[in-house]
């Protein structure tokens, strides 16, 4: 059906068209034609041959020269009145052939569009079914419209529309997935609190007792309460870690020029884990508004993270800072055995940890993760293998800094 109205519009811009060209041409050529025969111009040059003989008659000596012109003349007044009997006929071909001409590169031209109309439909179409299900919801979508066209800028742009959704929903759900922690760490420390605080006073009461009551078994007891003690501490250290993570401030944010402020941290933590080399790697001019404790935060636990992976070996941890678009990146990597795939997809969820009871609560990456999105970006695992893993914060990038 589509393409039958095509056709149709085809056509009739066609005929339109050359009936208004032959209209159009039609009183330009008869004018044009007409001027050229007209019955003035034959007068005149008859007048002039007659003058011609006059003056070959009046001037003998210059017979010849005159004699020349009468024959031009002649010759002329000839071929017009040939083009005066052929007048009409020349001029119905004349506009014939202009006609087919103006025809056939209209239709060529309108055959062209059609034909391009035709191509554009189904892209159209897929254009149409993208924008369906970006409204829907769909995210990384691939529109599989190419072109440096209108119609493929569009479908790029939809892509990239659909990839920068998908990125900020993965953002807005990680940041919805850590509050909830956020609150039920806040939970579990108030709940741990007070019954901490009664265990403490009830180990006091009772080495009390005990030391009235049964003093020569004075070491026993001090080792049972020291046990005890112990223990109260581990728990005391949880609470404190659930507070820590649950009362997590905002950044302070102020501009940086981070290829310095990595500088920085490299000089200042070189030799912080033994046996493992902190290096800067290739950086650009890169400026971004940050809170640079709360950062310094979360690369002291990646590094803290990476040597403890890279136990027993030498260790490579090395800093690469990039700019892509208006994000600013920076890849935190090393040379250890990579990440375990059994907390890989959990990575930056509250309590995944791969280290042994009571060595840590796994909070180090949601902390770190959330200080990230906090700042606007995020903490992502770029890459992991058993020659090493790569982790990579992204923050929005700030203009450069004027003096």
């Amino acid at each position: 059906m589509r393409r039958l109205t095509t056709l149709l519009i085809v056509v009739a811009a066609v005929v339109a068209a050359t009936l208004l060209f032959r209209t159009v041409q039609s009183r330009l050529s008869e004018a044009a034609f007409a001027f050229t025969v007209h019955p003035d111009v034959l007068a005149q040059l008859e007048a002039s041959r007659a003058d011609q003989r006059d003056l070959a008659r009046l001037d003998p000596e210059r017979r010849d020269l005159y004699r020349a012109r009468f024959n031009e003349l002649t010759t002329t007044v000839q071929r017009l009145t040939v083009l005066t009997h052929a007048r009409e006929r020349l001029l119905s071909r004349y506009n014939t052939i202009l006609l087919v001409v103006f025809g056939a590169s209209v239709f060529a031209v309108a055959s062209l569009i059609a034909v391009r109309q035709a191509r554009l439909q189904p892209r159209l179409a897929r254009l149409r079914d993208a924008l369906a299900a970006l409204a829907r919801g769909q995210t990384d979508l691939a529109v599989g419209v190419a072109g440096r066209d209108v119609v493929g800028r569009i479908a790029a742009m939809i892509e990239e529309t659909s990839r920068v959704m998908a990125h900020d929903r993965r953002r807005l759900a990680a940041l919805q997935n850590l509050s909830s922690w956020q609150e039920a760490a806040r939970r579990h420390a108030h709940e741990m609190r007070t019954p901490l605080t009664g265990a403490r006073l009830e180990l006091a009461r009772l080495r009390d007792l005990l030391e009235e009551t049964a003093p020569e078994r004075d070491e026993a007891m001090r080792q049972a309460a020291h046990g005890v003690e112990q223990e109260l501490e581990r728990l005391q250290r949880m609470a404190t870690e659930f507070t820590s993570f649950a009362r997590l401030p905002s950044p302070r944010l102020e501009r940086v020029d981070v290829a310095a402020w990595l500088g920085e941290f490299v000089a200042t933590y070189r030799s912080a884990w033994p046996g493992v080399d902190v290096r800067l790697g290739p950086t650009e001019l890169a400026w971004a508004a940050i809170d640079r404790e709360m950062l310094r935060q979360v690369l002291v636990n990646l590094c803290d993270n990476s040597a403890r992976a890279l136990a027993g070996r030498v260790g490579i941890i090395e800093f690469e800072l990039g700019v892509v678009k208006d994000m600013v990146t920076v890849e935190v990597s090393d040379n250890g055995p990579g990440v375990d795939p059994a907390v890989r997809d959990r990575l930056f969820e509250p309590y995944a940890t791969t280290r042994g009871f009571g060595e840590g609560m796994g909070l180090g990456l949601a902390i770190s993760k959330k200080i990230l999105l906090d700042h606007g970006g995020d903490l992502e695992l770029a890459d992991t293998s058993p020659s090493g893993a790569t982790f990579r914060l992204t923050l929005p990038a700030a203009a450069q800094e004027t003096p």
